[in-house]
């Protein structure tokens, strides 16, 4: 039987400012640590407080450059003056090549919503607001990458319209 959504009081989309990083920091985590948990054999968590706080401050530097970029943006949805959720979004352009129709599309690089604000329409919303950003930069599609598990997002970006068009497969030898 299908999920209903939550319901929850609005929230709102807008671009994110370098005064938001503080609070996108921890959301950062939060989202690594959800494909942590669904791919320990791929990904972990810093075991050492000062490696995290290292990483945490490349982070903040990394969303700061991103956020100054023409060709870029973290989205963010707010509620209540807290951020529940972002996507991170790219414009890019295929080089020309004689095999391959080149497209000026929008790259997801990230989506997460926390997980008491899953399944209210934030994540559809963010999607939306990339969708859009994208579109108004002259970009034809919007494209991602999704690792595959379990609770994994495959099942939510395929309601929203997406279709496979290349996997990455990998066989354990040991």
């Amino acid at each position: 039987m299908p999920q209903k959504e939550k319901t929850m009081e609005t929230f709102s989309t807008r671009p994110a400012t370098e005064a938001d990083i503080p609070q996108l920091c921890p959301l950062y985590w939060d989202f690594h640590l959800y494909h942590v948990v669904g791919l320990p054999d791929w990904l972990r968590m810093p075991d050492r407080v000062e490696v995290r706080e290292q990483q945490t401050g490349e982070l903040a530097k990394g969303l700061r450059d991103i956020i100054q970029r023409e060709d870029a943006a973290i989205l963010m949805a707010e509620q209540a003056d807290s951020i529940i959720g972002f996507v991170e979004v790219y414009l890019r352009e295929d080089e020309v090549h004689p095999l391959r129709v080149a497209h000026r599309y929008g790259y997801v690089q990230s989506l997460f919503v926390t997980e008491a604000c899953r399944k209210t329409g934030c994540g559809r919303a963010l999607m939306q607001a990339a969708h859009d950003w994208a579109r108004a930069r002259g970009a034809i599609e919007l494209q991602l990458e999704s690792w595959d598990f379990a609770a994994g997002p495959l099942r939510f970006y395929e309601k929203l319209g997406y279709r496979t068009v290349k996997r990455q497969m990998v066989a354990s030898l040991s």
